[in-house]
Formats: structure tokens, sequence, C-alpha cells
């Protein structure tokens, strides 16, 4: 059984690698970090002023996270996530506290290298104290095969003085099935950011739903979003802020690029309730520059390669 642990471990890591991620950080002892494999816990290590509490279910695993009252976490947790199987189900439910006067940044990578018929379903909530930070991003690599269908849930609340930023990204190998959903809470002076990045292959489908509720004088949201999409890709992507408080700001950024027989929407959508708010918008669907392309294939690239550089940037 230890030697099956190991080799699963194993295997784990080097997806990790793949999807950019570096496994050195889980044998440093400053950096905290946990290891999930389908419904197991291979790996966990705490730092002071911060608890992980991870309990294995029938599907998956349920996470709660704590950060302490005053503590700044000096190295960013490193989180790995994944089914290593063709097949399966893996139920992810996550809970973050960061406490009054408390911060923490957070790269979480989600692998799935062999999946055929895996679904990811994952429920986090996060609540944040009154002047304190979570930067969350989370990177996912699904293999070649589209046989992934993965469905994140983020809700929370940003206190007062506080500031959380989320990024989504999936850029390499297929997406399958994605739809990701945030609502999230910010009060007085607070901050949210959330970014997506994705790009969509063969007859991937991307649903993206983001909200961003001001209820706090001074609260402010960004939400941007970036798809790529090929083939016979289809993407909707809707975005949310409302402003209920005032002196309350939003923005919100959405770009959809469409090749070959790819589809697109971009639904953008505004709501003021306090005069003294602001919500303002922008969105667009296009292709790709082609002057660029052409540019990059006249130093040398294939028209593969010269997309490839195009699309990259654009995701960065």
């Amino acid at each position: 059984m230890a030697t099956k642990i190991i080799d699963e471990y194993a295997e784990m890591m080097k997806a990790y690698e793949q999807s950019g991620g570096k496994v050195g950080e889980f044998s440093n002892p400053n950096v905290p970090s946990i290891v999930i494999s389908g419904n197991k816990v291979l790996g966990k290590n705490e730092v002071k002023g911060l608890i992980i509490e991870p309990t294995p279910t029938k599907d998956g695993v349920d996470v709660k996270i704590i950060v302490k009252s005053g503590t700044k976490i000096l190295y960013p947790m490193a989180l790995c996530f994944g089914v290593l199987p063709r097949e399966g189900t893996q139920i992810i439910n996550m809970e973050a506290f960061i406490e009054d006067n408390a911060g923490m940044n957070a790269i979480s990578h989600c692998v799935f290298p062999n999946a055929e018929h895996i679904v990811h379903k994952m429920r986090y909530k996060v609540h944040i104290g009154k002047h304190s930070f979570f930067r969350y991003k989370e990177i996912h690599f699904h293999g070649s095969k589209g046989g992934v269908e993965v469905v994140p849930y983020t809700e929370g609340t940003v206190g007062e003085g506080s500031y959380f930023e989320s990024t989504f990204t999936l850029k390499e190998g297929r997406v399958g099935k994605l739809d990701i959903k945030y609502d999230v809470d910010v009060e007085k002076e607070g901050k949210l950011e959330l970014y997506s990045k994705v790009w969509a292959k063969e007859t991937d489908e991307v649903n993206i739903e983001e909200k961003g509720n001001l209820k706090g004088e001074g609260a402010k949201a960004l939400i941007k979003s970036r798809v790529v999409l090929e083939g016979n890709s289809h993407s909707k992507v809707v975005s949310v802020v409302n402003a209920s408080a005032p002196y309350s700001r939003g923005h919100v950024d959405c770009m959809e690029v469409v090749q070959d027989n790819a589809t697109a929407e971009a639904v953008p959508i505004v709501g003021v309730s306090n005069e003294l708010a602001k919500v303002t918008h922008e969105a667009a669907i296009g292709s790709l520059d082609s002057k660029e392309i052409e540019t990059l294939q006249a130093r040398g690239l294939s028209e593969e390669e010269a997309i490839k550089v195009v699309v990259g940037a654009l995701l960065k």
C-alpha cells in the first residue's frame, strides 16, 4: 500500500510540473501545501498561523483553511488537486477563513492528465475579515482528450478594507466542459478582482458567470475575462457588477476571440441602485489580428506557432 501511495504521489507531481508548478515547493518546510488525489490526502504541510484541516469523503475531500488574525503567510500556499485514472469523480468542498489583519497567497494546480470521463466539482467559500488579503490562482491541466467536466463555484465576502483576487487559468490541453461561477460580496472600502483566462479547442464548451456585489461604501470590483476559441468550441461569458453603496465603483472587461467555426456570447450586466455609485463595462468579440500573425510568420514561425504566440500574449 505504501508503494502505491508513493507512486501515486510521484504521478501527481509529474502532472503538477506539466501544469507549470514547481515540485520543490512540496519539500520546502516553509511552504504551506496540500496534495489531494481523488479522495486521498497524499501530503500536507502547515506553517505558523495557518491551519489546514482536510477530511476525506466518498468522492473527494472537504478542506478547511484558517489564517489566524495578525498572520501574513510568507510563501504562497501550494495546492494540488487531481484525478489520475481515465474516469472518476472528485468533489472538493473548500472553505477559507482569512481572519482580521491577516493575509495569504495561494496557487492551486488542478490536474487531470489522463482524463476521458472525469467530473471535478469544487464548492469554494471564502471569508475575508477586516483589513486582510487573499490572492488565489487556480491553474488547470486537462490532457488532450477533452474528457473533463469542471464545475467550480466560488462564493464569499470581502471584509472592510480587505482585498480578494482570484484568477482562473485553463490554457494547456483541452477544456472539455467548464461551468465556472463566482458570487462575491464586497464590504466598505473592500476590493475584488476576478480574472478568467481560457483557451478552448475542438468541441470544448465554456460557461463563465462572474458576479461582484458592492455592498459597502467605497467598495470596488474589476471583472476581467479573456477567452480564445477555435474549432467548433463555444463560450458564454456573463459578467455582473451590482453597486448599491455610495462611492462604490465597478468595471467589467470581457474579450472573446473566435477562430474556425467557434461561437461566442458575451453578456455584461451592470446594476446601480445608489446615485453616488458608478459601474462601467466593455465587451468585444472578434478574431485574432492577422497582421500580428503574418509578422511572426515573416520572422520564421509557422502559422500554428504564430497563433500560439499571439494567444499566449492575450492570455498572459
